[in-house]
C-alpha cells in the first residue's frame, strides 16, 4: 500500500462542458483529519463537493460521498481510483461548479474518475511500512551481539528487561526484519 508522501495538498482543475472540477488530494491519518480537510476545502458556493477516502493499513476503513450527484457517479468512481492504485491514508475531494450543461451518468462518472486519476498521477507517494511489535528472549551473554545487530538494522528497542540469565527486549520491526531476527536468535 502507498500513501501521499507528506501533508502537501495537491490541487488540479479540469473543465468539462463548462463545468469546473477542482480536485484536491491529501494524506489523512484519522477521521478527525479527514473531517477537517473536508471542512477546509469544500466550497460552499459550489454545486457539489464529492469525495472518497481510505484510512489504515491493518484495520482499514473508507467511504465516499456523492453530495447530490446521481448515485454512484461521483464518490464511488473516486474511491475506485484509490482502490485501483492501492492507496490508503488519503482523501480525494472534487468540487464541481456546474457549467449549465448536464453531463449524464456515463460522462459524469468519467469526469470524476479522470479528475481523481489525474491528481493521483500528479502526487508523490511512498510505500507504507507496517511496524510489528515483538518480544525476543535470549541469554544475557549474547546481549552485545543482539544490540549490535538491532542498531545496525535500525530496529527500535522499546523496552529491555533482565531476569537472572536472560534478557527480554520489546521491539518495533518491519515485516522483512522479523525473519532476520529469528535467524539471529537460532
Amino acid at each position: 500500500m502507498k500513501t501521499i508522501k507528506s501533508k502537501i495538498v495537491y490541487s488540479e482543475t479540469i473543465e468539462i462542458k463548462k463545468s469546473k472540477f477542482i480536485c484536491h488530494a491529501v494524506q489523512v491519518n484519522s477521521k478527525e483529519e479527514l473531517d477537517q480537510f473536508i471542512k477546509d476545502f469544500s466550497a460552499n458556493d459550489a454545486r457539489h463537493n464529492c469525495y472518497a477516502y481510505k484510512i489504515g493499513s491493518n484495520t482499514i476503513f473508507g467511504g465516499y460521498n456523492d453530495d447530490g450527484e446521481p448515485k454512484g457517479t461521483a464518490g464511488k468512481p473516486i474511491f475506485n481510483v484509490i482502490e485501483k492504485n492501492d492507496l490508503t491514508n488519503i482523501c480525494i475531494l472534487i468540487t464541481r461548479y456546474f457549467g449549465g450543461i448536464k453531463l449524464g451518468a456515463g460522462p459524469l462518472t468519467r469526469a470524476y474518475t479522470s479528475s481523481a486519476a489525474s491528481i493521483v498521477k500528479k502526487a508523490d507517494f511512498e510505500d507504507i511500512k507496517q511496524i510489528n511489535n515483538l518480544s525476543i528472549y535470549f541469554k544475557i551473554n549474547n546481549i552485545k551481539e543482539i544490540e549490535a545487530f538491532l542498531n545496525k538494522n535500525n530496529i527500535e528497542i522499546i523496552n529491555k528487561k533482565f531476569e537472572d540469565t536472560k534478557c527480554i527486549f520489546d521491539l518495533n520491526a518491519l515485516k522483512n526484519q522479523i525473519e532476520d531476527i529469528i535467524h539471529l536468535l537460532n
